[in-house]
């Protein structure tokens, strides 16, 4: 009897499985079941990790769980000398504007308006959420997205030996972001945005009045870069250096025309020159000197760290960021160098070339400030620049003598200084005064044939859709 009512009893347990099957035939399974081993846990308020800490080692100092902001950072050690690892994750959430993420895109080599009108690239699920994916084909994987509703930007890193390794997916089958779709809607994309435009301007300075001309580029020019752009001028050609890439304007007046782009064998130079003879000299840390004629590179220098050269192509100052620098010497396709010591000088921020002086923008080695130091070419300190109250300046990046004295360019203090020819200090200009900007940075400048002076600098846009490359002309001095 008992032996038939456990038949029944099984009989009526399938029945009633079988039943509960029934009600929902085609649902699919939704439910992931992570590879691996899950016997840990990292919650924070937007991305929550499941783990195998027997695998991943959870860098707890570096874990960080706010409101806006979360990430962590794992790694699996090396077995053989733990103080090394194999592979490190690094996760981030962030609640922020957009414009780290479209960097990134940049960065990684995708094109933006590709990514945002087009829809042209492929995406992964991750955690949830549809991620880009970037690889090096060595030893970076990356994915990352922007999730706009959500206003939030997420990004996975690893950095390993062999970014193929299956431990990292299995770590990703354990994520799940945790975002809520707010509505957001970011702001414009760069050619959504408003380009930046400035009228004319004068500011009274001293018994002077310098005149600023706002001069466009034919297209705007765009960038992520905030410092290491250069500009260069031979007759009614501009050169500018933006991001790496050396292009050739003409310049009529009124505004500036790309004409050519001149390859050049790095992306990493940041510093062009022109001498007399129509030479571009390019400097970059850790690259060639290169000269430029025409187009084409006629001669190349090795071992100079930055060069600023004299105006007459013949010698130029050889320096880094120590005092103890070297005058260069050119001969044909080589050179000679002779060591030099700013002694009065520490940390060089910038060093400029023009026809009578050398001028060191550097931090003072009597700790008194950032200031500018002009020596002769023997090394002779001729006189020594700083502000009104005889204190340091912010950071100089360009500096020149004219017939009514020196002006200068001070790139951390957003200010035109002005001193006369003895070095007494005239006045401060105020960029917005003179340019009608907001906080730019003074990149570089130089001088064109009628003694005006071209300046470039980096400025984000009001709408914040873009940071642009804005050139003007300086007069008055």
């Amino acid at each position: 009897m008992k032996k038939l009512f456990a038949l029944l009893l099984a009989f009526l347990m399938v029945f009633s499985l079988a039943a509960c099957g029934d009600k929902n035939p085609d649902k699919p399974d939704n439910t992931k079941t992570p590879s691996g081993n899950i016997s840990a846990e990292i919650k924070t308020t937007l991305f929550t990790l499941g783990y195998d800490d027997g695998v991943w080692n959870n860098i707890e100092d570096d874990l960080k769980n706010e409101e806006d902001y979360c990430s962590a950072t794992l790694q699996i050690l090396d077995p053989d000398d733990p103080e090394y690892y194999l592979i490190e994750a690094e996760i981030e959430v962030s609640l922020e504007d957009p414009y780290d993420f479209r960097e990134d895109l940049v960065y990684y080599g995708f094109n933006q308006y590709e990514y945002k009108e087009n829809k042209a690239y492929k995406t992964v699920k991750i955690g949830g959420v549809d991620l880009l994916k970037y690889d090096d084909g060595d030893d970076t994987l990356v994915y990352f997205n922007r999730i706009e509703g959500a206003g939030a930007t997420v990004k996975i890193e690893f950095d390993a030996e062999d970014i193929t390794d299956s431990r990292i997916t299995s770590l990703l089958d354990g994520l799940t972001i945790n975002l809520t779709d707010t509505g957001n809607e970011d702001g414009p994309w760069e050619w959504e945005g408003k380009a930046f435009s400035a009228d004319d301007a004068s500011v009274n300075a001293g018994s002077f009045t310098i005149k600023s001309e706002f001069v466009p580029f034919e297209a705007p020019v765009t960038t992520f870069e905030t410092f290491d752009h250069s500009v260069a001028a031979i007759g009614d050609r501009v050169y500018v250096l933006v991001d790496g890439e050396l292009s050739e304007c003409h310049y009529d007046g009124a505004c500036l025309a790309f004409v050519d782009k001149i390859e050049l064998p790095e992306d990493d130079y940041d510093r062009i020159e022109a001498t007399a003879d129509g030479t571009l000299w390019v400097s970059g840390s850790m690259n060639d000197i290169l000269c430029i004629k025409n187009g084409s590179v006629v001669a190349t220098y090795e071992d100079i760290d930055s060069l600023a050269i004299h105006p007459s192509g013949a010698w130029g100052v050889n320096y880094f960021t120590s005092n103890e620098c070297a005058i260069v010497t050119f001969s044909g396709n080589t050179y000679t160098s002779t060591p030099v010591t700013f002694k009065e000088a520490d940390t060089i921020m910038h060093l400029c070339v023009d026809e009578n002086n050398i001028y060191v923008c550097a931090n003072a080695a009597d700790d008194s400030g950032h200031k500018v130091f002009i020596y002769n070419k023997a090394g002779v300190l001729q006189k020594t620049l700083c502000d009104a109250e005889g204190e340091g300046l912010g950071s100089v990046t360009f500096m020149t003598q004219t017939a009514n004295g020196y002006i200068g360019f001070d790139g951390n203090m957003r200010d035109v200084l002005l001193w006369d020819n003895n070095g007494k200090f005239i006045a401060e200009i105020s960029d917005g005064d003179l340019f009608s900007t907001n906080y730019p940075w003074f990149c570089d400048s130089a001088v064109l044939d009628d003694g005006s002076i071209i300046t470039i600098m980096t400025e984000e846009r009001e709408d914040k859709s873009a940071t642009e490359l804005v050139a003007f002309i300086v007069k008055g001095f």
